[in-house]
């Protein structure tokens, strides 16, 4: 009686300081009034999770929800109070524990995030289910979505909702278990940070004997931290292909790989390729172009798109976008057509501005910007810029929101997109600071200015609540140089067009396979702009030496290869050793693939649904977790 009394003393005072608060604080408990909802949480069972019904659908339990804990076995019974108004069932993992068939404690730590969901109807609550619901939540039927689910992870659609650690599944208890080891134990990498510099080869980056790469020797610092993939490759070439296929998987069509340097077109939607229908083909857009267009439709989504349908957070930062409101149109979800639209032009004629840098002007009335629209991939998505408001609140200027937005874990986005305006990122300038071979703001650009640029940054990041607690950082850029290319130059027949074709050699990393899509052949030469003759210094073109009869120049692409050219890329994180290179032939696609399983989506975007592409957050490169 003596230890009974002393066993109540203590309950008593452990609630009276919140200790066992548990059901109460979340919501209604398992023993309340209201028709029952019974299920099992299951990776192998988890015990104690906080088991809600998710009343208002932002996948967390709040207070006030229907809730329960899940038992040994992982089971729960759920008083639903809610009259129904519900679509999915919540796990919260946090506190929980994952024991095995016996009901030992198999020592699995949960991150202080983790959630599993399910779909209303389904029983069982696990990581399975928790990529049904986000695949459910992109616009699928439940049935389209088992479908998409079980070809990913290699099983039957009927065989992904059951007890798979009973029914012999293997291959669904494998995907069960990865998704825990990567998503939300408590050695996840819940915070990623991608940096996409500018049309610079690996050895120039990274190597020591390319003409210029004594000029970032902060970025060479950090190498002894990270891994380095010395076999990383663009996906195309001029650049706006590379961020699409960064983002979303999409290849190129015949605009985003010449920049949409023309009108601002729709993508016309052509159905989708027959050998992977995950890839849109595109029809004629408006520019007349056959397999052109810029904007992708609705259907097609993008990472974000995912962050979201998995209850994750992004963010695309962008130097100097809005600097100049006049050409900008707005410092959040800037692009060609709301700029002409807040203009009182036409947007159905809108052609970008933004394609090349603004010098300020001596009497300060017009601000330098160098934000180009080319290297910010998410508003060429109608998935993103049919929503403004949503568009706003994620696609933003890097100078208002980035250093705020580190300041503490819960303002940090789960995945954030990094764009340094056109010197900073090493696209305008030659680093030398030699006499009209810097930028338009007088920086000297190049490798020199990226150098600063990450000088800058990368502390910044680094110094961070989420980078030291569960942080990554991916420094890449788009597309590579290949040195010894010579342009060929053409005067048409009759005198008035002058043309030059640039070569672009297009090698694509060793093992990748990669593929063309259906939209562009190689080799294949493009037009990318023609102008009046008065234009010619946009395309870079000197007038000094054209005969008088000119009265056009034109810029064309000579594709060659279907790659982006060797880059190489750099990964930081508290989870990295520092000092390893991996020579495995990775790519965009390669990239968008991890970071789709590092988050734990339902399925793969585009060419990032090719199994031959390797995997990049191995242990091997991750190796201190």
């Amino acid at each position: 009686m003596k230890k009974i009394q002393s066993r109540r003393g203590a309950l008593a005072m452990l609630a009276s300081i919140g200790v066992l608060a548990g059901l109460s604080g979340c919501g209604s408990n398992g023993s309340d009034g209201g028709p029952k909802v019974t299920g099992q949480v299951l990776g192998s069972y988890i015990q104690n999770a906080a088991v809600c019904l998710d009343v208002n659908n932002n996948g967390k339990c709040d207070p006030g929800e229907p809730v329960a804990r899940s038992d040994a076995q992982g089971k729960f019974t759920i008083s639903d109070t809610s009259n129904g108004s519900w679509k999915y069932i919540v796990a919260d993992l946090s506190g929980a524990t994952e024991n095995d068939a016996s009901g030992k404690n198999m020592g699995t730590a949960f991150n202080s995030t983790a959630m599993f969901r399910s779909p209303r109807g389904v029983s069982s609550v696990s990581a399975i289910t928790t990529q049904l619901s986000q695949l459910m939540d992109s616009g699928l039927s439940q049935s389209d979505a088992q479908t998409q689910l079980a070809n990913k992870i290699g099983t039957t659609p009927d065989a992904l909702l059951g007890d798979f650690n009973t029914n012999g599944n293997t291959v669904v208890k494998a995907a069960s278990d990865q998704y825990i080891a990567t998503v939300v134990s408590s050695k996840a990498i819940k915070h990623v940070w991608v940096i996409v510099l500018e049309n610079k080869s690996a050895e120039s980056t990274y190597g020591t004997t390319a003409s210029d790469s004594n000029q970032d020797p902060y970025l060479k610092s950090l190498m002894p931290q990270g891994t380095f993939l010395s076999n990383y490759y663009g996906t195309g070439h001029v650049s706006l292909d590379n961020y699409i296929s960064m983002v979303s998987g999409q290849p190129s069509t015949h605009d985003t790989e010449t920049d949409c340097f023309q009108l601002w077109s729709d993508i016309v939607d052509a159905g989708n390729d027959s050998a992977n229908p995950k890839v849109l083909k595109a029809g004629t857009d408006a520019n007349g172009h056959a397999s052109g267009g810029c904007v992708f439709p609705a259907r097609v989504q993008h990472i974000g798109n995912q962050m979201e349908q998995a209850r994750l957070t992004w963010r695309s930062y962008n130097e100097d976008m809005g600097n100049d409101l006049n050409r900008d149109g707005t410092r959040t979800c800037s692009f060609p057509r709301r700029t002409a639209q807040l203009a009182g032009s036409d947007p159905t004629k809108a052609v970008d501005g933004t394609q090349a840098a603004q010098a300020p002007s001596a009497s300060g009335d017009v601000a330098g910007d160098e934000y180009a629209t080319r290297h910010n991939p998410f508003p060429y998505f109608h998935s993103t810029i049919d929503d403004l408001a949503n568009c706003d609140a994620h696609v933003v200027n890097l100078q208002d929101n980035l250093a705020t937005d580190l300041q503490s874990i819960a303002t940090t986005p789960n995945f954030s997109f990094i764009t340094p305006n056109l010197c900073d990122d090493g696209h305008d300038g030659d680093g030398t600071g030699a006499a009209g071979k810097g930028c338009k703001n007088g920086q000297p650009g190049g490798l020199t200015s990226i150098d600063a640029f990450l000088k800058q940054t990368i502390p910044l990041i680094q110094a961070s609540p989420a980078y030291k607690q569960d942080g990554l950082i991916i420094i890449t850029t788009d597309e590579g140089v290949v040195t010894g290319l010579t342009p060929s130059t053409q005067l048409s027949t009759d005198g008035t067009t002058f043309s030059v074709l640039e070569p672009e050699m297009g090698n694509q990393c060793p093992g990748c396979n990669q593929q063309t899509g259906p939209n562009v052949t190689r080799p294949e030469q493009v037009t990318m702009s023609t102008l009046p003759v008065a234009q010619a210094g946009l395309l870079g073109i000197s007038t000094a030496s054209l005969p008088a009869t000119v009265q056009y120049v034109s810029i064309a692409l000579n594709y060659l290869g279907v790659g982006g050219d060797q880059i190489g890329t750099l990964l930081l994180s508290p989870f990295i050793k520092g000092g390893h290179v991996d020579g495995t032939g990775y790519n965009h696609y390669a990239l968008l693939r991890s970071l789709e399983d590092n988050f734990g989506m339902g399925s793969y975007l585009g060419y990032a649904d090719d199994a031959s592409l390797k995997p990049i957050f191995t242990s091997a490169n991750i190796d201190n977790r």
